[in-house]
Parts: C-alpha cells; sequence; structure tokens
C-alpha cells in the first residue's frame, strides 16, 4: 500500500517541484531584462538585438563565436546594459538568424575572416549613426575575438576592446590600445595567450593592468568555467564594466551584473524534468515486442561504421550548403544498414504511436527547444535553415529509427555503450573529409547533447507507448537540432 501510494504521489511531487523552478528561473530571468530596453531589428540583411539602459554611457557592439549566436551573449549585453551603454549585439553570417551562408575559404585572412570583419565594421557604422555616438567599444568571444581587433584597426573611434577566450595574430605591442583579455579557468592555452599579448606592453600577472604611454592591457580570468561558460560568469560582466566604466551606483555596489546562466540551466532542467510525469497521458502499450539479441544490436553498431564513413566521403549537393549532403549520407546510411542487422519490424498501434509523436515534439520542440532559443542559444530552424531540416528528415528518421531499435530495453550502461560507435565514427568522417563534413564539426557535440537529452525523452516514452513513436519523433528532433544551431557555409 505505501510502495503504490508513492507511486502515485511521485510524478505529482516531481511535477510540482518542475514546476517551480521552471516559474523562479523565468522571473530571474525576466527580471534580468526589467530595466533594460530590448529592442531586435535588421541591419541590412543582419539580425541585430539593441539593449539600451539608462545613462550617458559609451556604444558598445557585440559579438558571438564560431557556432554562437545573439542569445548566447545577452548575459554580458544585459551587464553592461545596465552600467548606462548602449549595447548592440548581431549574427554573424551562416549563424543564428542570418539568412547568408559563410564563404568556405575558410584558410585565408582575405576569405571567410575578412567576410567577418567586413560584416562586423557595417554593424559598427549603422550603430554610430542610430546612436549618434563615435565613440565604440567592441566586445566579442572566442571567433570573434580576431574578428574585432582586425576591424579596430580600420575604426578611429575604438577606445576600448575586450576579447573574452582569444586568439588573433593581429594583437601587436601598440595595437589595440585599450585591451582587456578575459578567459575561463579551464582555458590553459588560452590564458597563456592572453600572458603574451600582457607581455607584449610589460611582464605581468593575471588580474594585473599594465600601461606603457597610450596602450593598457589586463589579463583577467573567471574561476571555474572553460570556453563556453565564460559567457555566462559574473566575473567576465564584472570585468567587462569596470574596463569600459559605467553609472557610480555600479562601482558602489547597487547595479550587480545581470547572472542569467544559472537560470537558463534552471529552466532547461525543470522543462526536462516535467517530460517525465507528462508521459501518464500517454496510453500504455498493449504489446511490447522483446528486444533484439544483444549480439545482433552489438553487430548493429559496428557493422555500419566503414559504410558510413565512405559514404560521407561522396560529393552530395544539398541546397547549396557545404558538408551537409556528407552528413546526410553517413546517418542515411548508417541507419539503413544498423535496420538491416537487426531485421527489426515495430509492433505498430496507431494510438501509442501517434500521441508519442505529438508529445515528444510539443514538449522537445515547443517547450525545450524555444526556451533555449529565447533564453541560451539560437534553435529555431528559420529561413534557410527550415529546408535544411525538411531536407534533413528523412536520413535522421532511417537513423533515429536504427538507433531506437538497437537500444530499447536495455540497461542505460548498455545504451551508452552501444552510442559510442556512432559517435567515433561521425567523429572520423570528419577528420578524413575536413574540408566538406569537417566543417561542420560542432555537429558532434550538439549530437551528443541531442543522445543525452532527446535520447532520455525518447527512452521514457518509449516505455510506456513503445519505441516506434519515440524514434519517429528523435529523427524530426534530430534534424531540427542540427539545421538551428549548426554554421553553414557555401559549397565552394
Amino acid at each position: 500500500m505505501c510502495c503504490h501510494a508513492m507511486t502515485r504521489i511521485l510524478p505529482f511531487l516531481l511535477s510540482l517541484g518542475a514546476a517551480c523552478v521552471i516559474l523562479l528561473s523565468l522571473v530571474e530571468l525576466e527580471g534580468a531584462r526589467s530595466d533594460v530596453q530590448i529592442r531586435d531589428m535588421v541591419f541590412g540583411q543582419t539580425p541585430v538585438t539593441e539593449y539600451l539602459g539608462e545613462g550617458a554611457g559609451q556604444l558598445v557592439v557585440v559579438s558571438h563565436g564560431f557556432a554562437g549566436s545573439r542569445q548566447m551573449m545577452e548575459g554580458i549585453a544585459l551587464s553592461i546594459a545596465r552600467a548606462g551603454h548602449s549595447v548592440y549585439v548581431f549574427d554573424y553570417l551562416g549563424h543564428g538568424r542570418h539568412p547568408d551562408a559563410l564563404s568556405p575559404d575558410i584558410t585565408t585572412v582575405t576569405g571567410t575572416t575578412e567576410d567577418l570583419v567586413q560584416q562586423t565594421l557595417d554593424v559598427v557604422r549603422e550603430a554610430q549613426a542610430r546612436s549618434g555616438d563615435d565613440r565604440v567599444a567592441l566586445v566579442g568571444h572566442s571567433m570573434a575575438t580576431d574578428v574585432i581587433i582586425r576591424a579596430a584597426e580600420r575604426l578611429n573611434d575604438v577606445n576600448v576592446v575586450i576579447a573574452i577566450s582569444m586568439y588573433s595574430e593581429a594583437v601587436t605591442p601598440t595595437h589595440p590600445k585599450r585591451l582587456l583579455v578575459l578567459s575561463g579557468a579551464q582555458e590553459t592555452r588560452l590564458r597563456e595567450v592572453a600572458m603574451s599579448t600582457l607581455n607584449q606592453v610589460r611582464e605581468a600577472s593575471e588580474g594585473v593592468t599594465v600601461q606603457r604611454d597610450q596602450v593598457m592591457r589586463r589579463a583577467a580570468v573567471a574561476p571555474y568555467v572553460g570556453h563556453v561558460g565564460v559567457l555566462w560568469s559574473p566575473v567576465t560582466s564584472q570585468e567587462s564594466v569596470d574596463w569600459l566604466g559605467g553609472k557610480r551606483e555600479w562601482f558602489e555596489g547597487e547595479i550587480a551584473p545581470a547572472v542569467t546562466g544559472p537560470w537558463i540551466a534552471g529552466l532547461l532542467a525543470g522543462v526536462f524534468s516535467l517530460f517525465w510525469p507528462l508521459l501518464r497521458l500517454l496510453p500504455k502499450a498493449r504489446a511490447r515486442k522483446a528486444p533484439s539479441s544483444l549480439r545482433r544490436a552489438v553487430l548493429s553498431v559496428l557493422i555500419p561504421v566503414p559504410f558510413a564513413i565512405l559514404a560521407s566521403c561522396i560529393d552530395l549537393p544539398l541546397l547549396g550548403l557545404s558538408g551537409f549532403g556528407a552528413l546526410f549520407l553517413f546517418f542515411a546510411v548508417w541507419g539503413s544498414v544498423g535496420l538491416i542487422v537487426l531485421g527489426w519490424r515495430p509492433v505498430i498501434e496507431a494510438r501509442q504511436t501517434v500521441l508519442s509523436v505529438l508529445l515528444l515534439l510539443i514538449w522537445g520542440l515547443g517547450a525545450f527547444a524555444l526556451a533555449l532559443d529565447t533564453y541560451g542559444a539560437a534553435f529555431l530552424p528559420i529561413g534557410p535553415r527550415l529546408t535544411l531540416m525538411l531536407a534533413l528528415i528523412p536520413a535522421m528518421l532511417v537513423f533515429a529509427l536504427s538507433d531506437r531499435a538497437s537500444v530499447d530495453g536495455r540497461h542505460w550502461l548498455m545504451r551508452l555503450a552501444l552510442r559510442i560507435p556512432v559517435v567515433l565514427a561521425l567523429f572520423g568522417a570528419m577528420l578524413l573529409n575536413v574540408a566538406d563534413i569537417g566543417m561542420l564539426f560542432t555537429v558532434l557535440p550538439v549530437f551528443v547533447l541531442f543522445l543525452a537529452v532527446y535520447g532520455t525523452m525518447a527512452h521514457w516514452a518509449a516505455q510506456r507507448a513503445g519505441p516506434l513513436g519515440p524514434a519517429l519523433a528523435s529523427g524530426i528532433i534530430l534534424a531540427w537540432s542540427i539545421a538551428a544551431s549548426t554554421p553553414l557555409f557555401a559549397t565552394a
């Protein structure tokens, strides 16, 4: 009786806890935006978000790193705007909501880098015209650090450069004149790069500001975080605002940096956790087919390896975008060979299948993906990305069916082990074909995160409603995830 009561009350308690976390996270995230005017706009073809604080600060243009987006820079933008500055954050070519792809000429400074420099200059000039402020500070992360340092050479009014996770060969002993370099504590190599730029001016250590004539530099470290987490560290925001200067209240402790990272994590964790009790809405499958033998499951993830890697070397044109044709063939061949080895014939129960597909799509894309896109990183396939998603769906469906058939009904350790070969094979395909599928290397972490988050949600749904519906939904979600988050390169 006690166990039966706990079985009934546990979903309610989990639902209540997850809902409270979601509500609290939304209150905190919206509260961080409350004293800043935020408006989306377009400069030419470039999507831009304007953050206006109260004060007579200066113009600040913020740019993201490779595979990033405006959303990823919002914590920093909010903190700077709250200190009284006017902030403009934009999506680079091939990123976020930008409709145009990147040039594939990534090996020369006059190629892709020059395109991004020109785009940055265009955004700065438009922002200057809108704000009426000639002075401008440039803030960039990772890839953008090299871009903004090169852009600053061509602008007469740049008085501050803030480079987060910096690497650039354009830094000299006299350029940029006022440079702050921020790194995450776990970015050992980039911390060394930061110190080398400091030592161009004077021997120093992290956390110390050095100056020679008109050149001033500082290297600071955000504790505990790495290449991505540095963007949401309060230390990053605090150091940036201190370097820029701002309201007196900031320095007196009355205005704090916008802390959004933990609340974004809380919101996503809450949405993810709430899916489990929601599964009670699904009807239970009447008949469950026994999983395939472990031997056959292992063969289904080993035999496809050489075929999928070879397929990814075929030059398949796909929407004029580089790498996605190879990616399509990799997953299509992997799934096809896996299904042949498994000889999988799913039990089809129409009601359970349709409802499980709908629940996974509504919650996984309508709730989780929307929350991520709103507060964390671009995750909606809009414009050419929507067309790309539709083109990828057939291959991802075949893969998802094979994947679900091999892992269905198995212990989580075995599910993990059965997915290692596809991750390693995808990595190997990228190494062998660097000029094509290798340019899409950010697909790899996206794929791993997909397996961890959406793969777990699909497993929960399959336990109740059978594997077919969750497999179909997983294929659509995988196509969505890759199309929405991967940088787009035009074919050569």
